[in-house]
């Protein structure tokens, strides 16, 4: 068995396709409750509060302040179309 294979499956990944729209793959089978997903969405944009504000020599609760504006402005905003590229399941 090899490193790769001792490695854990991701529960996302995330990156911008060519045509800048977000291409998201969500292994929800990993954690069970969408409460504890969102629980997980928190603790995801903490470490990017702290990703920027060392980056771009932000203050690191300012840049926590300007993701969730940005998060809430985005889910009030449920007027484009999500394409599910997979549906989901139990297993992987």
């Amino acid at each position: 068995m090899d490193e790769q294979d001792d490695a854990p499956d991701n529960l996302i990944e995330a990156r911008i396709a060519e045509n800048g729209h977000p291409e998201v793959f969500i292994a929800a089978y990993q954690l069970e409750g969408a409460y504890h997903f969102g629980r997980f969405l928190a603790d995801v944009a903490r470490h990017g509060a702290l990703a920027y504000a060392t980056t771009w020599e932000l203050d690191e609760a300012q840049a926590l302040q300007d993701i969730c504006a940005g998060l809430s402005d985005q889910l009030r905003d449920q007027n484009s179309a999500i394409e599910m590229i997979s549906p989901g399941e139990l297993h992987s």
